[in-house]
């Protein structure tokens, strides 16, 4: 039965895969995306814990089938029909733009700046608090002014535009190697590569996507160990990093499973025996968390603004660093509904999307910055991009506001889909 499952498993992580690959811009659409974090970091987790005897009798095969659940409402939320958002329908003046990034650089590069400096046993592998985590928040602005910059430079190069750039890849680039962030290597690589869809509606070729999915599923498993260097050296020692067992890594999470498959087999577990359920007010809860300073109103007060949940088991005792995958929070949201939390997600993205692609440049940006939040959905929790919108909302919005000018008919002119006004 257990290798049936790996079996239908492995077949819907394929089938994601397979669709993305039959069109140029669906490598950068979120059924495929989902289908390469799930192949690249679930799916070698999966066949160590098949067999794994010492979980609860039914636990592996009723998470197996809600991850499949999950999946196919990846792909189902997508694929119908869906109409653009019509308040992303703003015109911008490019001058402005490029101030606003600037600022925004500018301003996340000193958070950055003041991250870096802190030990590494404070920021690499570790559940960050208080300092770290403020500086953490506000660095975010960085990603702003490049995802700007990047739009912008696209569409039409400037030198000006080119110097924000390398600006902010100085600190992005440093944050990516010290402390072995995959989420932000990736965000990195997709802001360029859908400005270039964007605006010169070219794709990466599929075989270097192929590629890459297979050099990105061999190293996923390593990176523990590279963060422990990096912790342990406060940055990469390069001597020690050529010798990390990449294959024998691999080897090692196929044979025994992985820990993040783990968390989620015996939080599911949990819940399916108790039948206690938080029905949603998870997202509140780490809405509070993320957005009240308990710096500024006291610890007591941030959690008397907490909803009840239901608490964990006594024996979970999860490794620090790992996560519990999304289908952890949706399955304890919801019961098997949960898996429609999936559907949501990519009902809504898939409407950014869409209106991106019509040449909005507030779509764009937006879409540029939630795509990989979306796909970490399945893997991290599901609440990822929802605080990524909520601080959009609150530092991304107001600055793009400065950039904007009232709608003029005719003014729009278009090398490529494009929301800018000319001029600027």
């Amino acid at each position: 039965m257990s290798t049936l499952l790996v079996s239908c498993l492995t077949a819907c992580t394929l089938f994601l895969l397979g669709w993305g690959m039959l069109r140029p811009e669906r490598i950068y659409e979120f059924p495929f995306l989902t289908g390469v974090i799930t192949f690249s970091f679930i799916l070698p987790q999966v066949p160590g814990l098949a067999t794994e005897s010492f979980l609860p009798a039914g636990a592996f095969a009723r998470t197996a089938v809600f991850m499949m659940l999950c999946l196919f409402m990846c792909w189902w939320g997508w694929s119908g029909k869906a109409k653009p958002f019509s308040f992303f329908r703003i015109d911008f003046d490019e001058g402005r733009l490029l101030i606003v990034a600037a600022v925004l650089s500018v301003a996340g590069a000193y958070f950055y700046f003041k991250l870096s400096r802190l030990p590494g046993e404070l920021t690499i592998a570790v559940q960050m608090t208080g300092v770290p985590v403020i500086y953490i928040f506000f660095s975010r602005l960085l990603s702003y002014g490049m995802a700007i910059a990047a739009l912008c430079i696209v569409r039409r190069f400037s030198w000006w535009t080119l110097i924000i750039l390398a600006f902010d890849l100085v600190f992005y680039l440093d944050r990516i190697v010290v402390t072995g962030k995959r989420a932000e290597a990736i965000e990195l690589i997709m802001i360029f590569a859908l400005a270039w869809w964007f605006y010169r509606r070219r794709a990466i070729p599929r075989t270097l996507i192929i590629t890459a999915i297979f050099l990105g599923t061999l190293s996923m498993n390593s990176m523990g160990d590279y963060r422990a260097i990096t912790k342990a050296n406060s940055a990469p020692v390069w001597d020690d990093i050529s010798r990390i067992d990449v294959v024998g890594n691999l080897s090692k999470v196929l044979r025994d499973g992985g820990d993040e498959m783990r968390n989620a087999i015996l939080r599911i577990n949990n819940t399916a025996t108790t039948l206690q359920f938080d029905y949603g007010k998870f997202h509140w809860n780490r809405l509070v968390f993320n957005f009240v300073p308990a710096q500024l109103v006291g610890a007591n007060v941030k959690q008397s603004f907490m909803l009840p949940v239901p608490t964990m088991a006594r024996d979970y005792d999860p490794i620090v660093g790992t996560t519990e995958t999304g289908m952890a929070d949706a399955f304890q949201s919801f019961w098997y509904l949960g898996a429609f939390k999936f559907f949501i997600l990519a009902y809504l993205v898939r409407r950014i999307w869409v209106t991106a692609n019509q040449g909005e440049f507030s779509a764009q940006f937006t879409y540029v910055l939630s795509i990989i939040p979306s796909m970490h959905a399945i893997s991290h929790q599901t609440d990822w991009v929802l605080m990524i919108w909520v601080h959009m909302l609150m530092f991304a919005a107001p600055a793009l506001f400065f950039a904007a000018i009232p709608a003029r008919s005719g003014v729009r002119h278009r090398s490529g889909p494009i929301s800018l006004a000319a001029g600027g």
